[in-house]
């Protein structure tokens, strides 16, 4: 299909934390012990405004605050230990999805106007994590994630660019929805 035509889809574009689903707070831990375990430092997160940021940017900030190394090589590895660590607290915690949200993915599942990605400054191991915990990874076939850029705004071209690239469409600004808090 073309921009333009009656039967242009649209692509739906969701944030995961605080719109799809809450973790009780399982990735802050993992963070944290990330710190605590792997780079000796006790302070958490203190002091860091994580909400709207990205995976790779917290790492940066937080090795950086600290005195650390904060190289893609330091935030890659920090990341893979963030990663085990999430797949050992999610299990831990109250989390789950937010009301209403399972059914308008289903609709817009089964309806052939939509295409549903993921926009989110998770990584995407961590997202998926995170989705399949919940049992909704398989409603998003690709997305945006840190992995791309530390820099928030600079995911949705991306995912633009996979959407062309797995549907041969072109999805103009007009045609594109981003669902998050």
């Amino acid at each position: 299909m073309r921009a333009g035509s009656p039967l242009a889809r649209k692509l739906l574009l969701w944030d995961i934390d605080g719109t799809i689903l809450h973790t009780g707070k399982a990735g802050e831990s993992a963070l944290s012990r990330v710190m605590e375990k792997v780079h000796g430092i006790r302070r958490g997160l203190e002091g860091l405004e994580i909400a709207g940021r990205t995976d790779k940017w917290i790492v940066e900030q937080i090795l950086g605050r600290d005195g650390k190394p904060s190289g893609p090589e330091q935030v890659a590895e920090f990341l893979n230990h963030y990663v085990e660590l999430l797949a050992e607290e999610l299990p831990k915690r109250n989390g789950g999805l937010h009301p209403g949200v399972l059914g308008i993915l289903e609709e817009a599942h089964r309806r052939p106007e939509f295409v549903q990605a993921l926009l989110t400054g998770n990584i995407e191991k961590g997202a998926r994590l995170k989705l399949t915990r919940y049992g909704v990874n398989h409603f998003f076939e690709f997305g945006a994630f840190a992995d791309d850029s530390s820099v928030r705004n600079e995911l949705g071209p991306h995912a633009q660019r996979r959407a062309h690239e797995r549907h041969r469409e072109i999805f103009s600004p007009d045609r594109i929805f981003v669902i998050g808090d």
